[in-house]
């Protein structure tokens, strides 16, 4: 799981880089907050799963999938909290950040050893 947040970390940092090439710097924190917005969840549910299948190997599938859906509901309150507080948002940078990040969940598991 660390490889996928620090994977997910770097994807959000590349995106913005890129927004700001193409976009300015509003395209850039935008595309920064909104990748933020999808890994903060991911590695904070990381964290917690570690710590919880250490204390109580036999509810681990349960622990997997409370944290799961509450790392989806944080990741959608993250990014509507986005849309609604920062003005200058670029929406085309921020939707290609979301997609990046979000993906690097599956790109992690593909290369895994």
């Amino acid at each position: 799981m660390k490889k996928i947040v620090l994977l997910q970390i770097v994807a959000t940092i590349g995106v913005a880089v890129f927004s700001a090439l193409f976009g300015g710097e509003g395209a850039a924190l935008s595309a920064f907050l909104a990748g933020s917005a999808c890994w903060i969840p991911n590695a904070l549910f990381a964290l917690n799963l570690s710590v919880l299948v250490k204390l109580s190997p036999t509810y681990s599938p349960l622990f997997f999938f409370i944290g799961e859906f509450v790392k989806i509901i944080a990741i959608a309150l993250l990014i509507c909290l986005i849309v609604m507080l920062y003005e200058d948002l670029v929406w085309p940078a921020m939707i290609a950040s979301v997609i990046v990040v979000l993906n690097c969940s599956f790109l992690g598991l593909l290369t895994r050893e």
